[in-house]
């Protein structure tokens, strides 16, 4: 008679992995739309968990389910931008031609101000976390130097390539083209109806072009 195998029983079957259940990741992102709002509105000092439960619609304690804290909230916000940004510019990122970084710089800047209220949590947020102290601080550092690094690599490869004329100092252009866009979501902020983003940014666009293109002949 073969020996029972202790593996199979019960005991050691290894449970399933639980997955979130779509109503749940309803439910998440009904969460984080209502963080967003509040975000946009207070900052994340002066937030209140329970004004997002509210705006939700369900109770403090349902919300403390999904997020143990403001701080988990925080960090869930962030990661969902930073997700939806990656995911929608991933195909354009490392096009090697400079008609395709203009391209992908258009599409990202259209992304910022796609929605009013993200766009004024995020700047509210980035903003806030100067101190060292907020919770938000590193991870704005670490985003910071990463995308600063990234865009200096891809602008070097570019000079490397011919698509950008010898000469230009690629450290000080990526900071200049990064000022110039947080600068635009700050004004069109102040004034959405007056600041018309893609109009101003697209002549930003067309003088970098002139000033970027090697000359021919």
């Amino acid at each position: 008679m073969p020996t029972k195998d202790l593996n199979s029983s019960p005991e050691h079957t290894a449970a399933p992995k639980r997955r979130r259940a779509p109503k749940g990741e309803m439910r998440r992102a009904a969460l984080l739309d209502a963080a967003t709002e509040v975000f946009a509105r207070d900052g994340y000092l002066a937030a209140s968990m329970r004004d997002v439960a509210e705006i939700a619609g369900i109770t403090t304690v349902g919300l403390l389910h999904h997020f143990p804290n403001k701080t988990a909230l925080l960090q869930a916000f962030l990661e969902r931008r930073s997700k939806r940004v990656v995911e929608r510019l991933a195909d354009m990122v490392n096009q090697p031609t400079l008609d395709g970084y203009l391209r992908f710089l258009r599409m990202a800047m259209a992304m910022s101000v796609e929605d009013e209220q993200e766009c004024r949590a995020s700047v509210m947020l980035n903003t806030e976390s100067l101190p060292q102290g907020h919770p938000a601080w590193q991870w704005y550092t670490d985003s910071f130097k990463a995308t600063h690094q990234h865009a200096q690599a891809h602008l070097a490869s570019l000079v490397a390539q011919g698509e950008i004329r010898e000469g230009i100092a690629v450290k000080a252009l990526v900071q200049e083209i990064f000022s110039v866009m947080d600068g635009l979501q700050i004004q069109w902020l102040k004034g959405p109806k007056e600041v018309k983003v893609m109009a101003v940014f697209d002549h930003y666009l067309q003088r970098l072009e002139r000033d970027l293109r090697p000359v021919s002949g």
